[in-house]
């Protein structure tokens, strides 16, 4: 059987990371939760997740922060990272794609359910 995949979500909102997991963990994966991105970059070098949803606005390092260390840390090239945010701005998501971002997802744009199968069609790419 293989491994479960784990996708990492950096988020500072908690609730809301909690409810989106739940789906996700329903549908088979591990899904781990952090709060802030100086946790989550350290979590990324430990688990080296399959998937990472990286939220833009947090305290301690913000999620461009994060970007730019995954980005430049060759052994986590492997890593797939979406931005997870409520910033709708063409600015904000130039400079996420500027960074290397492999997608950007408005939160609002999003339920549990078709985040999850949004989660799928991505990592079966």
């Amino acid at each position: 059987m293989p491994l479960k995949q784990t996708i990492l979500m950096v988020e500072d909102e908690l609730d809301l990371a909690e409810v989106f997991s739940l789906k996700l963990r329903e549908i088979g994966y591990d899904v781990l939760i952090v709060p802030d991105g100086k946790t989550g970059l350290a979590m990324i070098k430990q688990k080296k997740p399959s998937l990472v949803l990286l939220d833009l606005v947090m305290p301690e390092m913000d999620g461009y922060e994060v970007l730019k260390a995954i980005k430049g840390d060759k052994s986590l090239s492997g890593v797939k990272v979406y931005a997870w945010s409520n910033l709708t701005q063409k600015d904000e998501i130039e400079r996420a794609e500027k960074l290397g971002v492999d997608g950007y997802l408005i939160k609002s744009d999003y339920t549990p359910t078709t985040l999850s199968e949004k989660i799928k069609e991505v990592l079966n790419k």
